[in-house]
């Protein structure tokens, strides 16, 4: 899952934890590269022409949700990418520039209000970032600023954790072990789930999607608490 930290939390991602951020998740999540290839290529049959596109990505993190695109969308598809840590996106630009996709990336530390208004976007996508914002205020204001970035009937692909299912959550915890972490590091995690306010079921979710002016989302891909669906601006549903 991509745990992206907002705000003060932005500052726990020194180089080291950013350089190992991909390493860890691809062992703790098991579906990682599989849910970014789907989002893919969801978002690539979604759009009216996916071989000039423009794409936004909420919470681009270490830049791993650019490289699926490569293979799925059209050399002149452009991404531009917001997170609010300089070490997450410093560890992008690497990766990005191996790979080839730098050029086609403009990345910007900050949060989404901050970037510089521009053409709307044909697409975007936000995952991990939901479950961190404090509260149903800050997740509306966040959703109705993709929403206003983007063109009517772009699609929009939303992932983020659901609910707290105690025999999911064990499997989690496992998965912490196996990584090589201590037995106090469950703890921790359950702490740091309980400063969350995770959505408690979809339809929470799909609410506030609703409330921005998304259409009713459709899941895309789902693994343990996280929950992945795509959907599609419409200005007439705004706080449906």
């Amino acid at each position: 899952m991509k745990a992206h930290e907002h705000g003060n939390h932005a500052a726990t991602f020194d180089r080291d934890r950013a350089s190992s951020y991909d390493g860890h998740v691809h062992r703790m999540w098991a579906g990682y590269g599989a849910m970014h290839q789907v989002i893919a290529e969801v978002i690539a049959a979604a759009l009216p022409d996916k071989d000039t596109a423009s794409l936004l990505m909420v919470g681009i993190g270490t830049g791993s949700e650019v490289k699926p695109f490569a293979r799925y969308a059209g050399a002149g598809v452009r991404f531009t990418g917001v997170d609010p840590s300089s070490e997450m996106l410093a560890v992008a630009r690497e990766k990005l520039a191996a790979e080839g996709l730098l050029d086609r990336t403009s990345l910007h530390a900050g949060e989404l209000r901050d970037l510089a208004r521009g053409p709307l976007f044909d697409g975007a996508q936000m995952i991990g970032v939901l479950h961190h914002l404090p509260g149903e205020e800050a997740r509306i204001d966040l959703l109705r600023e993709i929403a206003g970035r983007l063109k009517p009937g772009a699609p929009f692909v939303i992932g983020c954790r659901v609910g707290d299912d105690p025999l999911l959550r064990a499997v989690e915890e496992r998965r912490l072990f196996a990584d090589g972490r201590p037995p106090e590091a469950a703890e921790q995690m359950k702490k740091a789930a309980a400063s969350m306010r995770i959505p408690a079921s979809d339809d929470e979710v799909f609410a506030l999607l609703a409330r921005a002016g998304f259409t009713a989302p459709r899941l895309i891909f789902c693994e343990l608490h996280l929950k992945t669906w795509v959907t599609r601006y419409e200005p007439s549903m705004f706080g449906a």
